[in-house]
């Protein structure tokens, strides 16, 4: 039978496994601090080498037109930063470490000439088009929302001039780079984080239409929707039901100041859909019989209206002061 290791001899093994353990660790942080302890950064190889742009070209529809973006891409910064490695183990206050970290992404230096070509074109379309605040918010919402939505499952965001770039990106993708615009635009951002459906969505300063109690109206980035409306539940196929992660981005002092219109169009979407639901309803329970009287030939004819109406809601996504216009017209007062 084998003799038991006195108490010593485990004690001195154990105290070797764990000074193994703190010398690997040391090693390990030596060499990867970057990555355990240091926010993302993009670092072009060969910064003096150039090479060709890639031209990324979006078109959008905004108002009552059809407009098309084309901006170059920077090809030495978009495979520096399909490179760069977003993944860092951060410890501390969580407030504190989403901020730097989403920041260090929309900041990051790298991406300052796509903001600016983008920027710059945005700025040229306010002028002919002779938008307000609030227009011009939108246009650049609506360029953002109508680049082509793809999940990113599990994967880390993209950095902007990759987003523009692929022509694609999900959720957290798109809001980065609006946030961005935004921010560099005047505008109040903070980035809205919903851990348990793995959304995010931006908040912009407003003076009516907050969302919940962030005192920031609601922005979706993902796909086409009115300043104010979350549409997640349009791809999800679920509410947003938790109360966001709200992340500082900018201070800016350009507010939204037509959330009192996006609410409007919010409320006569439900009544619209409220009254669908009720009319239908009335409609399949008419019997046969009754289905000649005058009374069913109203049920039918309101039926139909209403159903126009939230199928042009629904439709117009980038025209906030056209379809305001027309529920002015088309609904009740």
């Amino acid at each position: 039978m084998e003799e038991m290791p006195s108490p010593a001899r485990i004690l001195r093994a154990v105290l070797t496994g764990v000074g193994l353990f703190v010398v690997f660790l040391a090693v390990f942080c030596f060499f990867f601090s970057h990555t355990l302890f240091e926010m993302p950064r993009v670092v072009p190889e060969n910064p003096s080498t150039v090479t060709p742009p890639i031209i990324a070209t979006h078109s959008f529809r905004f108002q009552n037109d059809t407009i098309t973006i084309t901006v170059p891409v920077n090809s030495s910064v978009y495979t520096a930063a399909k490179k760069t490695f977003r993944g860092s183990i951060l410890l501390g206050d969580p407030d504190t470490i989403n901020t730097r970290f989403y920041g260090a992404m929309i900041n990051d230096p790298t991406q300052e000439a796509l903001y600016q070509d983008l920027i710059g074109q945005f700025r040229k379309m306010r002028v002919e088009r002779n938008l307000t605040d609030d227009e011009y918010l939108e246009l650049m919402t609506t360029y953002v929302q109508m680049i082509p939505y793809k999940s990113g499952l599990n994967a880390p965001p993209k950095y902007p001039v990759e987003l523009v770039a692929d022509h694609m990106g999900d959720c957290d993708d798109k809001a980065l780079l609006l946030a961005g615009l935004l921010a560099h635009e005047g505008y109040p951002v903070v980035l809205f984080k919903f851990g348990p459906e793995s959304h995010m969505a931006i908040g912009v300063g407003s003076d009516a239409f907050p969302y919940k109690s962030t005192n920031h109206t609601y922005v979706e980035a993902m796909i086409p929707s009115f300043i104010g409306r979350p549409s997640f539940h349009i791809i999800e196929k679920k509410p947003l039901k938790s109360d966001p992660f709200v992340i500082p981005v900018s201070n800016g002092t350009l507010l939204y100041h037509s959330g009192n219109e996006t609410s409007y169009i919010a409320n006569m979407s439900e009544l619209a859909e409220r009254n669908i639901t009720e009319l239908s309803q009335v409609r399949n329970e008419t019997p046969a019989s009754g289905r000649d009287s005058p009374e069913y030939n109203e049920t039918c004819r309101q039926l139909e209206r209403y159903t126009a109406i939230r199928t042009y809601i629904q439709n117009h996504p980038y025209d906030r002061p056209g379809v305001y216009a027309y529920l002015q017209r088309e609904m009740p007062a």
